[in-house]
Formats: C-alpha cells, sequence, structure tokens
C-alpha cells in the first residue's frame, strides 16, 4: 500500500507537500484522519480537570486542526485550480461532512466553558495574556456565541441540518457554475467576426478546425468585446455571459433560492434579523446600516455618472454606423473608442509593455524596493498544477521567508477570476514558514495581457505579501486571516505600485493612462455597486420575502436594483445571481461590499504613502510591520490605526473615483 504523502510530514522544503503523488483517495483519507485527530485534542481540552491555561486551552485549541486544515488547503488550491471528476465528487462528498463537523466543535458547550473559564481566570490576574493571546481568546468566544453554542436542543438540532444543507449547496454550485461558464463558450466560424483583435489573439482561440471559440470569464462584461469590431458576435457573446444559469442543464436558480432561504432561516435562528446582519458583525462594519450609508450613495452616485456617460457614448456610436440603439454589448467596445480619441492612447500601444513574464518581473521588482526581499526561481520543485513555476523568497538580510508557487494560465478544469490560496501557514507554535499561490487566466499562447491583467497580478500577489509577512503565533490568525471586508485592503495597495513610472509601463504612457484613470468610472462603479447591493438584497431580505422557486429569481433581482437606485440596462451588474460565485460558492455571503469598503482603506493608505515619501524601503517596512505582520492576530482596524495614526477617510476614495456623493 503506497504511503499517503500528507499523512507524514514532507520531505520538501517549506513543507511543500508532494503534489505529483497525490490522490483522491489520498485527500478522502487524510480529511478523515484530520477530523478525528482534531476531535479527539479538542476532546481532551474539554475534559481535563486542569485550570484553563493559556497552553492547555489556546494552544491545543489552534493546533488540533492542523492535518484537517492542512488537508483543505492543499486540497482547495489543487481542485480550483485544475479539477477532475473525481475531485469535484469528492468536494460534494466531504463538504456536508466537514460542516458536521465544525458543528460538533462550534456547537460543544464543554470547549465553550473552558474558553470562558480562562477568560475569567485572566479577568482575575490568574494567567497572563499576551496581545495576540487576548484577541484570539476573545474572538473564539464572539464565534462560538455566533456558531449557536447557547441553543437549545431543538434550535442546535435544526443548526446542524442548514448547516449540512448549505455546505451541499455551495459544493454543487461551484461545480455547475463552473460548467455553465464552459458551455456558455461561443464558436466562431468565420474569421472575419474577429476584426478587430490582432493575430497572436486570434490564433489564441483557434480549435484547429476551422473555428474560433471565445471562453468566458467570470464577469458579466467579457473583456474581449472592447475589441471586437462585429457587433453581431459582441451581442452573442453578451447574451452567452448573461444567460449563465439561468435554465438548461446548468440551471443554477433553485440553488441560489435554497441558499438564499437556508441562510436567512439560519440567521433567523441564532438571533438575527437577517444573514447580512450576522455577516456584518464580523467584519469591520459591524453592521448593515454602515455597509447601507456608504453603498447606497455610491451605488447612486455611479448611476448618475454613468448615465452621464452614456449619452456621450450613444452619439459616438451613431456615428459607427453600427445600428440606431446603443446597447449593453456596445458600451466597452465604444468606451475604448471614445478613451483612445481623448487620451490619444489605445490598448495596441500599451499591450507590447505587458508581457506575463515582464509583469511578474515588475511585480517582484516592486515588492524588491518596498521591502527588500528577493526571488529565486525553484525548477527543481513541482507546484499544485503542472504549470505553476515555483519561486522562494528571502528577506533582505537572507533569512528564508517562504514559498509563491504562480499558475498563470486559464483552462477548462480552473475555476474562473483570480485568487491566492494558502497551503502552509505561517505561525510560531509549529514554526512553520508560509506556502501560497496565486492563480489568474491568462490566455495561454498570448504573451501580452490587458492592463486589466497587470491590476489583477499585482492585487493577486498584495494577498500573497500579506501571507508571506505573516509574523503570528497562531496559525488561524495567520496571514490573510482577517476579517472579509479587510482582507482585500493590502491587495489594493499592492496595485499601486503597478502605476510608478517605468515600472510596467514607460513614464510617458503610464501618464496617458493615469490621466484616463477616472474615465468610464461611471460604468465601472456602478457594476460593482450593482452586485454589491444584490448581494445585500439576497441576504437582507427576511425569509418570509424571499423567492420559494426558481422562476422567481430574475424578478428579485429586478426589483432589488430597483429598490437601491442601481437598475440600469446599459450597465448590468457585475456578476448577475445566477453565476455570482463569490456568494453562493464562496465565501463572500454578504460580504462582496468589502471590496469596496477596503478601498476605502486602500485608498487612504496611498495617501500616506504620497504624504511621506512615496514607495521607499521605509514606509514599506512601517506598512509591513504595522499591518501585514500581524494579519488576524490583533483586531484589524486597531492595525489599521496603527500604521495611519487614525481612522479612513473616504475622500481619497472618492477624488480617485472622480465621484461626489
Amino acid at each position: 500500500m503506497t504511503t499517503n504523502p500528507l499523512l507524514e510530514r514532507s520531505h520538501l522544503p517549506y513543507q511543500l507537500p508532494d503534489f505529483a503523488a497525490l490522490t483522491p483517495e489520498h485527500f478522502r483519507e487524510a480529511y478523515e484522519a484530520g477530523a478525528a485527530q482534531q476531535l479527539e485534542a479538542l476532546d481532551t481540552l474539554a475534559t481535563t480537570t486542569d485550570p484553563a491555561t493559556v497552553e492547555n486551552v489556546l494552544h491545543v485549541w489552534d493546533t488540533s486542526g492542523d492535518l484537517l486544515s492542512r488537508t483543505a488547503m492543499v486540497f482547495g488550491s489543487v481542485k480550483a485550480a485544475d479539477t477532475t471528476p473525481e475531485l469535484d465528487d469528492l468536494l460534494e462528498e466531504v463538504a456536508p461532512k466537514l460542516a458536521q463537523h465544525n458543528d460538533a466543535i462550534w456547537l460543544d458547550r464543554r470547549l465553550f466553558d473552558r474558553f470562558t473559564e480562562l477568560a475569567t481566570r485572566a479577568q482575575a490576574g490568574e494567567v497572563v495574556l499576551d496581545a495576540e493571546d487576548a484577541w484570539l481568546l476573545e474572538d473564539t468566544i464572539r464565534r462560538f456565541t455566533r456558531a449557536g453554542v447557547a441553543l437549545d436542543e431543538e434550535g442546535q438540532t435544526r443548526l446542524r441540518e442548514l448547516n449540512t444543507r448549505l455546505a451541499e449547496l455551495q459544493a454543487a454550485f461551484s461545480r455547475v457554475n463552473r460548467e455553465a461558464r464552459v458551455a456558455g463558450k461561443v464558436v466562431v466560424t468565420d474569421r472575419a467576426e474577429l476584426d478587430g483583435l490582432t493575430d497572436e489573439e486570434v490564433d489564441a482561440l483557434a480549435t484547429g478546425d476551422g473555428e474560433w471559440t471565445i471562453e468566458l470569464v467570470n464577469t458579466t462584461q467579457q473583456p474581449i468585446m472592447t475589441r471586437l469590431h462585429d457587433r453581431g458576435l459582441r451581442r452573442r457573446v453578451y447574451e452567452a455571459s448573461i444567460a449563465r444559469g439561468l435554465g438548461g442543464e446548468h440551471d443554477t436558480r433553485q440553488m441560489v433560492v435554497d441558499t438564499a432561504r437556508a441562510r436567512a432561516e439560519r440567521a433567523s435562528l441564532l438571533g438575527y434579523e437577517h444573514h447580512a446582519a450576522l455577516s456584518a458583525e464580523s467584519g469591520c462594519a459591524k453592521s448593515t446600516d454602515a455597509v447601507d450609508a456608504l453603498m447606497g450613495p455610491l451605488g447612486r452616485a455611479s448611476l448618475k455618472q454613468a448615465e452621464a456617460d452614456a449619452v456621450t457614448f450613444a452619439e459616438r456610436f451613431a456615428q459607427l454606423g453600427q445600428g440606431d440603439d446603443f446597447a449593453a454589448w456596445d458600451w466597452a467596445y465604444v468606451a475604448e473608442i471614445v478613451r483612445g480619441e481623448t487620451f490619444a492612447f489605445s490598448d495596441a500601444d500599451v499591450e507590447p509593455h505587458l508581457d506575463v513574464a515582464k509583469v511578474l518581473e515588475a511585480t517582484y521588482a516592486a515588492a524588491h524596493d518596498l521591502y527588500g526581499i528577493t526571488f529565486t526561481e525553484r525548477p527543481d520543485l513541482v507546484g499544485h498544477t503542472s504549470e505553476a513555476d515555483v519561486y522562494e523568497l528571502h528577506n533582505a538580510d537572507g533569512s528564508p521567508l517562504g514559498l509563491f508557487l504562480m499558475d498563470f494560465w486559464a483552462r477548462p478544469t480552473k475555476d474562473g477570476g483570480a485568487w491566492m490560496t494558502s497551503i502552509v501557514r505561517q505561525n510560531h507554535l509549529t514554526r512553520q514558514l508560509p506556502v501560497v499561490t496565486n492563480n489568474c487566466n491568462y490566455t495561454k499562447g498570448s504573451s501580452a495581457i490587458s492592463w486589466d491583467g497587470v491590476i489583477t497580478m499585482f492585487h493577486e500577489f498584495g494577498h500573497a505579501l500579506h501571507a508571506l509577512f505573516a509574523d503570528s503565533k497562531y496559525p488561524s490568525k495567520s496571514g490573510t486571516a482577517t476579517p472579509r471586508d479587510f482582507v482585500e485592503f493590502p491587495s489594493q495597495v499592492n496595485e499601486h505600485w503597478a502605476w510608478q513610472p517605468d515600472r510596467v509601463l514607460p513614464a510617458d504612457l503610464l501618464d496617458k493612462l493615469q490621466a484616463a484613470r477616472s474615465f468610464n468610472q461611471g460604468f465601472e462603479t456602478l457594476e460593482v455597486m450593482a452586485a454589491t447591493l444584490l448581494d445585500q438584497a439576497w441576504h437582507q431580505t427576511p425569509l418570509d420575502a424571499l423567492p420559494r422557486s426558481a422562476d422567481e429569481v430574475e424578478d428579485f433581482e429586478r426589483r432589488a436594483l430597483e429598490f437601491w437606485g442601481v437598475a440600469s440596462d446599459l450597465v448590468p451588474p457585475r456578476y448577475r445571481s445566477t453565476y455570482f460565485s463569490h456568494i453562493w460558492g464562496g465565501g463572500y455571503a454578504a460580504g462582496y461590499y468589502g471590496y469596496t469598503w477596503a478601498q476605502v482603506m486602500d485608498a487612504d493608505a496611498v495617501a500616506w504613502f504620497d504624504e511621506n515619501g512615496g514607495g521607499t524601503r521605509e514606509n514599506g517596512d512601517h506598512f509591513r510591520r504595522t499591518l501585514l505582520a500581524p494579519g488576524g492576530s490583533l483586531d484589524a482596524m486597531e492595525t489599521y490605526r496603527t500604521f495611519r495614526g487614525r481612522d479612513p477617510h473616504v475622500e481619497p476614495l472618492l477624488e480617485r473615483l472622480g465621484l461626489e456623493l
């Protein structure tokens, strides 16, 4: 019988898993062993008669799930980047079991009592807590309460049923949504329809049988539409995108309804008005009133700007002779024309500078200048996919920092979008250094990427730096283990360094791009705000007012957008309900607002850099030490105040967007 690589210490640097040796059965076995190991350790924690201490409560608690957590991180990284039917099946098998496992922990009153005992002893001066101990203790007690530990037996029984069902729904949605994206591809049989694309781009779309295939990306708007001269093809691509999940083999509507209803019932059971209230309480926003107070006005302001831009774009569209009525599938195409005419540049001027490998080098160079870190390629190591590149990182003093795995390329078996994962989390308890991944969906065979692709690379590497720079005692609080409305902030700050002269683009070209930065922001902000407020609508609506059947989904969406004042035939939400993977298949339920909430901190932090000399090593070290290194080990807003000296202000973001509330 072969040895399971997940059940023994890896012989590879930084505890990198032996990816080449892993099989679905290894994951299944490791999940089972990890769950059993954690329950055994926590049973000891719960039943010991020794007085509660940091060591026998906090240390045991946070290391009890080492194997299970490691298995989940490795499995998630592999499956998201290059899934198989076996891995899809395994997720749907394991997800409800993990939900039941988590309920067995978070609904265990004995464990909760041990934490409250430790808190009581600390308040009495019998136990000394450092800042990280105190935060883990306080946060864990809150999490037990939010998880339902105080419910009676009947309430806990129903809660367990709901959590299991939600895990099943999330796993199923992830699979069907990915399949819908792949199935939604648009096949072109006449090369002339691809007019506007470069020869290299056309070749990258070729299937080898006289046809070309346009694969869909996660979002409603498809980037390729900015360059397609053929209006009929633009419409086909747009309609294929917005039709995902609306019927047929890949219908997600009932999953959406069932998920929203189960979350609403669970929130009510736990004593919350709705799921969004439960979600916001654990974030920086703290309440949906705070979320609505920013997102609502910002959405309406962006609609006003988009409507003004639409007049200009419709006039220019009429001059093109492509039709009578300016439509949603024309917006990106016409906006690109107007941008080029207004600012005297186009994507064709930019793209020769945006070779994937060179952009990655620029990303590394920015990190080196800010933080002094160095990068060494490790071709001897295998990443989480066969196409991933592995790099070893060192601090300025030569000490090891961790491993970084980069997977650039799109494939049908890969989730859409871009993301970062941790495979090994830094922590002092087990003395581990981090191993992290970045994953993008650039088209293989086309060396150049778009400027949005550049920003994506810098963004995801910002997440990677958050994990790589972690300096935490506890693994559960390391790196990106922060609230959802905080975690995007450091990665958004890292986007700023792409805008430095001669970092990615020559200074003269960057000046033109910078001048156009607020161009079309009405559209770009509105599509995000529409998705954000649609998310809030699904999760702020009480159970008795939510849809019950699949055929109610589109009407609910329409009414929600109208209610928030962000409905537009020309600017649909960045994600419609039926393919909104962040909230139905990911961890952003009622939390998509976090991207914009984090933007407030991002713009304010960038203003601090500008006020203090820019991207210097001194400033980089300050940002790393005060904000990146703590991760989730301390209160997120306290780390911001330590970095900035005050709470964030919204004005820098409004100035960046060119909007007024």
